[in-house]
């Protein structure tokens, strides 16, 4: 950007205050020169032992008299003529000059115009030219000079903008008509190899354009604070500072955003700096604000956004912020937990196995353990940094489903020893796969399909969600229950779209996700008759390919297996049937569902299996039972079980048969 840097403090800022006066008496001597001819008792011409002005230096005054570095610099960036330059040291000199006014009134021949004018400066000033006064010139496009009012353009009063004043004064500052849109944006002392490259390609993007070229990079990808912290880092290397601000702040009037967008463009030339436009979700009309106000930028941009931007005008250069490798990953856990004792390299790769956080959430966890380090009796510093990496990773997933927190062992599994042995055979694959994948080199070997999958497949309460608690339990993972019904939409797209937060927001670790009631989105691969089915087609294709991809564990539960296409299920790595418990089975739940503190009399679990139903409505049936007991006063008995009982079956709309309560009272 030229001329926006002031160079090197070389000269000390008493000596610039010293330059940018003697540059305005320069001017002022010019408006008494100007007097003195127009009365006729003076010189028409600068006196012989004076030195005759430059026209090109813009200030007046000596040849060897320094030039103010802020006027140098201003004048280069707006690329102001000999003229417009001299303009603005005479609307300074209103502001800095106790005598600039009766010497306006006198050069002007009326003592009711005390200070600068258009007309004055015509008449007064060297080299003047009638185009400096227009709307589209430097002085008033970037309103650097300001019309008390503009119904008179030659005689009104000018004033030079507060701003541009300071500026020249050697106070820079944001506009103060700017706060409270737009933030300053400081960048991180460090960033991983990856970023910093992507860093490199936005500044690149910034020095590589030109005429035909926009000055502005689109940032796709990652969280919203490291794109930030990418485009403060890439600001930097330009020699330029960052302010960001929302799309939404856009204003949707044309005139007031011409007001903001010359505003800005005007900053970002006087501090200078670039500006991050943070794009989330926006209606038609904001979007069309945004728009409006990226593509007329004329000063280095970026446009932040978690998904590319699909608008027609030209974006300029893309760049994607990076996943970052395993090994950039260890390196930003071992920095961030490197104070930290009781933390060995072991536990730092169980983190990045399991974990994908960006920097700044690291060091939030970090700091988080530090300010919660154990006692002799609390948790180790591992664990309290494997709940802290669980707290940041579950705050993007918490608004896209329900999260359950994961309490029950396998001790409260009743299943055959074959489903067992799977369940567990699902733990190893995901509590190994930093082992297997990397240690072991099977990632580079494989290349894809490395996620961990399952489909639970068994009617309604035989204890499918409850046995993906047990194994998030297990792993010391959350579990997450995505209803995919909720997911699922009919506009074309929505659906990919809804899966790809829930993705996202899941791959930063800490979660295994359970997707309920599959029978909405998957089913027989149905003949393509029309956009429709092809895109049905698409969904359950999406969906498994991400999940995949996915670093956890992703679960699929469904109470119609055999609806499922077998193409589909030869991509799932783990199929795990909970058929309909037996009586031994249904005899084991009702002692386990069954408190030992809870006080009964004849309560028979094996004359209570005789129920057929499974292990959710044995939890009912327990539970309501237990309630009909304590309102009474009285114990838990097999009358209360019945009521319970009857009450369920209402609810599945079936009937008590003779022989399922056979002995029961």
């Amino acid at each position: 950007m030229p001329g926006g840097e002031l160079g090197p403090e070389a000269s000390g800022p008493e000596a610039e205050g010293a330059a940018l006066t003697a540059a305005i008496r320069a001017v002022l001597a010019r408006l008494d020169a100007h007097a003195a001819r127009t009365l006729g008792d003076g010189p028409a011409a600068p006196d012989a032992n004076e030195p005759e002005h430059e026209g090109e230096g813009g200030g007046g005054g000596h040849h060897d008299a320094p030039s103010p570095r802020t006027l140098d610099a201003l004048a280069d960036c707006f690329g102001l003529t000999p003229f417009e330059r001299e303009v603005v040291l005479l609307a300074a000199a209103a502001e800095l000059d106790p005598t600039t006014g009766a010497r306006c009134a006198a050069a002007c021949g009326d003592p009711a115009r005390p200070h600068p004018t258009f007309s004055l400066a015509l008449a007064a000033l060297d080299a003047p030219h009638w185009s400096a006064l227009t709307p589209v010139a430097p002085l008033r496009r970037w309103r650097l000079i300001e019309l008390a009012d503009e119904t008179r353009l030659t005689t009104s009063r000018l004033r030079l903008d507060e701003r541009v004043l300071h500026f020249l004064a050697g106070a820079p500052y944001l506009d103060a008509r700017l706060h409270g849109q737009l933030r300053r944006t400081a960048p991180p002392e460090s960033l991983p190899p990856a970023y910093e490259r992507a860093a490199d390609r936005v500044a690149a993007g910034w020095a590589g354009a030109g005429p035909d070229a926009p000055l502005r990079v689109e940032l796709v990808g990652g969280d919203l604070r490291t794109r930030a912290d990418i485009a403060a880092t890439a600001a930097r290397r330009s020699g330029l500072g960052l302010y960001a601000m929302a799309a939404e702040d856009v204003p949707t009037d044309p005139a007031e955003r011409d007001r903001l967008a010359r505003l800005w463009q005007r900053e970002a030339i006087l501090l200078p700096a670039a500006l991050l436009i943070e794009v989330g979700e926006l209606d038609r009309e904001q979007l069309a604000a945004a728009d409006a106000f990226i593509a007329g930028a004329a000063v280095p941009l970026v446009v932040s956004g978690q998904e590319p931007r699909g608008t027609g005008h030209p974006r300029g250069q893309r760049v994607t912020v990076p996943r970052l490798s395993d090994e950039e990953q260890l390196g930003l856990w071992g920095e961030a937990f490197a104070d930290i004792p009781g933390i060995d390299e072991r536990q730092l790769a169980a983190l990045v196995a399991q974990f994908q956080l960006p920097p700044h959430i690291v060091r939030s966890a970090a700091a988080s353990v530090r300010r919660d380090l154990p006692t002799s009796d609390g948790p180790g510093a591992a664990e309290l940094a494997w709940r802290a990496g669980l707290t940041e990773a579950r705050m993007g997933l918490d608004a896209l489903g329900r999260r359950i927190e994961p309490r029950a062992g396998w001790d409260d599994l009743v299943l055959a020893d074959r489903q067992l042995r799977i369940l567990q055979e699902v733990v190893a694959h995901v509590r190994q796969r930093a082992t297997v994948y990397h240690d072991w080199g099977f990632a580079g070997a494989l290349r894809s399909g490395l996620g961990v999958t399952a489909l639970f497949a068994g009617g309604s309460g035989t204890g499918k969600t409850l046995a993906a608690e047990v194994m998030a339990k297990e792993l010391g993972l959350d579990l997450f229950l995505i209803d995919l019904s909720q997911v699922v939409s009919k506009y074309i797209g929505e659906t990919e779209k809804n899966l790809s937060r829930v993705f996202d927001a899941a791959e930063r670790g800490g979660a295994l996700l359970l997707f309920d009631e599959a029978d909405a989105l998957f089913g027989k691969r149905s003949e393509v008759k029309d956009s429709h089915d092809r895109y049905a087609n698409l969904e359950v294709s999406y969906l498994l390919m991400r999940m995949e991809a996915y670093r956890g564990l992703a679960v699929l539960t469904t109470n119609m297996k055999k609806a499922l296409d077998s193409a589909f299920l030869r991509r799932i790595r783990f199929v795990v049937d909970f058929p309909f418990p037996t009586e031994r089975e249904r005899a084991e739940i009702w002692r386990r569902v069954l408190p030992a503190r809870a006080p009964t009399k004849g309560i028979d679990p094996a004359l209570l299996a005789q129920l057929t139903v499974a292990g959710g409505s044995i939890r009912n049936i327990a539970l309501s039972g237990a309630f009909l007991a304590a309102e009474e006063g009285d114990r838990l008995q097999m009358r209360h079980m019945l009521a319970a009982a009857r009450t369920e079956y209402l609810k599945l709309e079936r009937s008590l048969t003779p022989s399922e309560v056979h002995g029961w009272v």
